[in-house]
């Protein structure tokens, strides 16, 4: 008998990994493994990939010598009584630890891992297994997270998610099942079986909220009861500097070369990466009275929290008559937009911002565009067809 590993690939990209067997007198069957391969986008899904071709290689060679070895059957035995809760609590675990990853990060898998909780308790399956983790389970916690959970920051006021909070929660949760496959407790990851559909989808960029210079203008010039959240909010306006860079901000970030004054950060809290700012005549006039401060303490001691911040903004907002929903990290998106409008070209934006890739940078240079467009139109409007000399 021969045994040959086949794949079927399926409309959505996945390719199925099943056994055909060769008789002789020319008779053939197959052996579905319940394994498949995932298109490959980044290096997670190669690991993946390789992890679960090992597996189906290893089914075959089992297959070839007729036997199905001990360790198999005992890593089967883990896979089926383990617990879905308990390994998330390893994974939160195994980021902070083994990947180290930043502050934020972790935070932001935490959340997830809790949503994921919620829903198993929502389900009253708080101890469900790991080998029950399929199609159906994947996409029930997505309608969980998109119709019934509402965020809690604001008791009074509880919220929906967000869709980019949405499409973050689902990256995170498809990263937590791809590092079960790769530890062999999972089988597959279910949720490359669900259609598009019931997937959450990458926003547009266009949604990403900014402020024009005459809503700036008008927010800097409103009244408010939060003077720290203003100053800090409109110096990363100025600056481009995340929330968390800003807090950490030291005076000796802020150091005097030939061209000027610059903000000059060897390690961006997200990103890891170096980035260098020049500080013009806005930024500087936002920046408190050193008052002798050493060059270790804070720039902006006093800086609300995100949470705190984001309230303050959304009164401020309202009494400057600025119709969006402004966050802080709506500062970023001002600061890109402008520089843009401004006339500074893409890379250098991109540079300023700390972008790892230019094509981040792109989204908002698509949002530029359409402010130019609509200014176009606008003289269309107001100049209709001239008549041709």
């Amino acid at each position: 008998m021969k045994i040959e590993l086949r794949t079927r690939t399926h409309k959505s990209g996945n390719r199925t990994l099943y056994l055909e067997y060769y008789e002789k007198g020319g008779d053939r069957r197959t052996e579905s493994l319940n394994l498949f391969l995932i298109p490959e986008t980044s290096d997670d899904d190669r690991k993946v990939n390789e992890a679960t071709l090992n597996r189906a290689l290893k089914i075959k060679s089992e297959r070839i010598l007729g036997i199905e070895s001990e360790p198999e059957r005992e890593r089967l035995e883990v896979i089926s009584s383990k617990c879905f809760s308990d390994w998330l609590d390893e994974y939160e675990v195994y980021v902070q630890d083994a990947r180290k990853m930043t502050p934020s990060y972790c935070s932001m898998v935490h959340t997830t891992i809790k949503l994921v909780k919620s829903y198993l308790s929502h389900i009253r399956r708080p101890r469900m297994q790991m080998v029950k983790i399929d199609k159906a389970f994947c996409k029930g916690f997505l309608t969980n997270m998109k119709d019934e959970y509402k965020n809690t920051k604001s008791p009074g006021n509880p919220k929906p998610l967000s869709a980019k909070t949405l499409k973050l929660n689902q990256t995170i949760f498809i990263a937590i099942l791809n590092h079960a496959v790769k530890e062999g407790v999972l089988e597959k990851n279910p949720f490359y079986e669900l259609h598009p559909r019931d997937k959450f989808q990458k926003t547009c960029p266009s949604s990403r909220e900014y402020l024009t210079v005459e809503e700036l203008k008008a927010l800097a010039d409103v009244p408010t009861g939060s003077p720290n959240t203003k100053q800090t909010f409109l110096f990363c306006c100025f600056t481009g500097l995340r929330h968390s860079d800003m807090v950490a901000l030291r005076w000796r970030d802020i150091q005097q070369t030939d061209a000027g004054e610059i903000i000059r950060l060897s390690s961006m809290k997200k990103t890891k990466q170096p980035v260098t700012v020049p500080l013009g005549a806005q930024s500087k006039a936002l920046l408190p009275d050193r008052n002798g401060a050493s060059p270790d303490e804070k720039v902006f001691p006093n800086a609300p929290t995100i949470s705190t911040a984001d309230r303050a903004l959304k009164i401020m907002a309202k009494r400057a008559g600025i119709e969006k929903t402004i966050t802080f990290h709506c500062s970023r998106h001002t600061f890109a937009t402008l520089t843009l409008t401004a006339g500074g070209d893409i890379y250098t934006t991109s540079k300023l911002l700390g972008h790892t890739s230019v094509l981040t940078t792109e989204i908002y240079a698509d949002v530029v565009m359409e402010k130019k467009t609509e200014a176009i139109q606008k003289l269309n409007d107001i100049f209709g067809n001239l008549p041709a000399e």
